[in-house]
């Protein structure tokens, strides 16, 4: 066991020596004064007496315990304000798999984005370790949480985006709109592809594409070409489509293509609205590259304050049975 802030027993033991001093004098002082205007005839014969013996003994025995028990409290708070600790090093066990979330978050995508955000909670919660970002992009790309495996956070950005959608005065589409167009589906996966760090790191990179695929402008990258820029890095890519539906038989051709691009990319194809989509996901994701990764040591600091608390109480009931003593 370690003391954190080892220094404050010492400012303990300075501030109680000083407080001594000051006492030492002031209870001089006083005898001094009692001695010179309170006047005994005669005190030894009281002194003698064997019951004023008796009490004086007591007396002396009930100080000594009230000054005990002060100092015990005094040491078990100054421990406590030390923060005992226990020091280890672990080495977490990492997950080789990062995960870049993709949302189309223009304009025809409006009615699916929540629905979307649902489908993304579901599988981030069937995930164990992975490191998964979110980035939403129309004209241009933005990242809205970078690769992280720290669940509660990606939770909890995930419930702000919802409520942003929820919101008619949010501008969840912020930094979205520089572009020559709207939708531009190709710079988007593009943009995704290039959010993985570590390029030369042995793991598993997937992208889960959700569009409609429904281009309105001139983009950068065909979506073609960013598949190509998917299966040149290694990523895979998993394609699910708000548009591919028997009402929308005219965006046939987009789900088509779609399809012929995250296939490219040894990765799966599923209309939103598919129940094998979530499942599908998380099992080829999971089955890529199983091994996990043993991480950098990292100092693990676990508060023990069990010892210096039972101190203090111990202490401070002593004090009070020792005053009430006192005071009968």
């Amino acid at each position: 066991m370690e003391l954190i802030f080892w220094w404050m027993p010492l400012l303990w033991l300075v501030g109680l020596v000083a407080a001594v001093a000051v006492a030492a004098v002031m209870v001089r002082r006083s005898r001094r004064r009692m001695a010179a205007s309170l006047p005994i005839a005669h005190r030894d014969r009281l002194t003698g007496l064997p019951g004023y013996a008796r009490a004086l003994r007591r007396y002396r025995r009930l100080l000594v315990g009230l000054i005990a028990s002060l100092l015990l409290l005094l040491v078990g708070v100054a421990l406590i304000t030390a923060r005992p600790a226990s020091v280890s090093s672990v080495q977490p066990k990492l997950s080789n798999r990062d995960i870049v979330l993709c949302l189309d978050v223009s304009g025809s995508m409006v009615d699916y984005d929540r629905e979307v955000l649902d489908v993304f909670g579901e599988l981030a919660e069937q995930f164990t370790g992975e490191r998964i970002s979110l980035v939403v992009f129309n004209a241009s790309a933005v990242t809205r949480f970078p690769l992280t495996s720290d669940y509660d956070y990606i939770a909890d950005q995930f419930a702000a985006l919802r409520d942003d959608f929820d919101s008619e005065t949010s501008d969840y589409y912020r930094g979205t709109l520089f572009g020559n167009g709207s939708s531009l589906v190709g710079d988007g996966l593009a943009s995704c592809v290039v959010r993985f760090d570590a390029p030369d790191a042995e793991r598993s990179r997937s992208v889960i594409l959700v569009t409609d695929n429904l281009i309105a402008g001139e983009p950068i990258f065909t979506l073609p070409e960013a598949g190509a820029l998917a299966q040149q890095r290694g990523v895979t890519v998993y394609g699910i489509n708000p548009g591919d539906t028997d009402a929308k038989s005219y965006l046939d051709d987009l789900a088509t293509e779609f399809r012929t691009v995250v296939e490219g990319t040894q990765g799966s194809y599923f209309a939103l609205d598919d129940p094998r989509a979530i499942p599908s996901i998380v099992g080829e994701i999971t089955a890529q590259q199983a091994a996990e990764m043993v991480g950098e040591p990292q100092v693990v600091l676990t508060d023990q304050p069990a010892v210096p608390v039972s101190i203090a109480v111990l202490g401070l009931a002593g004090l009070f049975v020792f005053a009430w003593r006192l005071r009968r």
